[in-house]
């Protein structure tokens, strides 16, 4: 088998000739301590994993709209202000959707733009058949909540449920045809990366999830199927109190199980192996960024014993290799996975 055919196969519940690496993120701090000069792809193939994307969710500090240069802040196309900070991934600070009238006059970015595909044609042209090729894409929750605020947004579930519904039938309007286009470009596998928990339990009740971003994550998984692709649901935290409602969407992949949060590999293994496969687990919190290399080699083993029989398994990190994760760390648990992946 070839990258992407492993990664098909443990997608679809089947056994593959190896455990398949699934990352969506290494930051540039780690491939450039591991392999000085090498890009992202250089550093993919030198890895070998199995999986390849943009290692971003899109975003650049080229061809920005600064609201203040020396504090990081900008203007994204949707007329969020966001912060560079550390990692890959601007946290979000205003939205702009501050009075519920103003959705009145607010407009989507356009999905038909070019900048919505990125860098996906170069990927494809490189990397198609070979490799199984990555999008992270947006369900029902994030792009919404950053419109208006995510603690605003939750709140909106009490005090303005219409809103709610307007606000996430808006963002699916950009959101689902610019992960169609995706699609059709070459995409194989979309991530759907919207985080719906913290350590402790979800950010919003089950009734509230059931009722607000249920349905969007439901019509997202759909169309991703619609259009061929394999779908992978992201999100971070303790997701057990609506892990049945996500997995009954008809998701072929969940991630990341963050261990920190309670996310028992095992368990959910015997409880949702058959329905779903199963993509993570390995912390890169404490494990990844300050355990001994012994602890991450013991770690890495005990997970792929736990859930890689019978397939279904792929390895990967409980969110990123984010700029803390110890490159000597990282390439422990690489290596681990070298000498545990195989089946046969």
């Amino acid at each position: 088998m070839n990258s992407r055919e492993r990664v098909i196969a443990a997608l679809e519940r089947r056994v593959p000739d190896r455990v398949p690496y699934f990352e969506c993120v290494i930051d540039p701090h780690v491939i450039e301590a591991l392999r000085p000069g090498a890009d992202y792809y250089e550093f993919n193939d030198w890895l070998g994993m199995d999986t390849v994307g943009q290692n971003r969710s899109s975003w650049s500090r080229e061809n920005i709209e600064f609201v203040d240069e020396a504090r990081g802040l900008f203007r994204d196309k949707w007329g969020v202000i966001r912060a560079f900070g550390p990692e890959s991934t601007p946290a979000p600070v205003e939205g702009p959707i501050q009075r519920p009238e103003d959705l009145k006059t607010y407009r989507p970015p356009d999905p038909e733009a070019p900048d919505v595909l990125g860098a996906i044609p170069e990927i494809v042209a490189r990397y198609k058949g070979q490799k199984a090729i990555t999008a992270i894409c947006r369900d029902a929750f994030f792009n919404p909540a950053f419109l208006r605020g995510t603690t605003q947004f939750l709140m909106d579930m009490i005090d303005n449920p219409r809103l709610v519904h307007e606000l996430i039938e808006l963002t699916l309007s950009h959101d689902l045809r610019a992960m169609q286009r995706m699609v059709q470009a070459g995409v194989d596998v979309v991530v759907f990366g919207d985080d719906y928990a913290d350590k402790n339990s979800t950010l919003m009740s089950p009734r509230h999830f059931k009722q607000f971003i249920l349905p969007g994550l439901k019509r997202c998984v759909d169309a991703a199927h619609a259009a061929g692709a394999y779908v992978v649901k992201h999100t971070d935290g303790n997701i057990m109190p609506i892990l049945d409602m996500i997995v009954a969407t008809g998701i072929d992949g969940l991630n990341p199980l963050e261990p920190q949060a309670g996310m028992d590999i095992g368990v959910i293994k015997e409880r949702y192996g058959k329905r779903v496969a199963l993509v993570g687990n390995i912390d890169c919190g404490y494990l990844l960024c300050q355990a001994p290399v012994d602890e991450v080699r013991r770690v890495t083993r005990d997970t792929i014993a736990r859930a890689a029989p019978g397939g279904g398994y792929c390895l990967s990190s409980s969110n990123s290799i984010h700029s803390s994760v110890k490159p000597e760390n990282f390439m422990a648990m690489i290596e681990t996975w070298r000498q545990c992946r195989n089946y046969a």
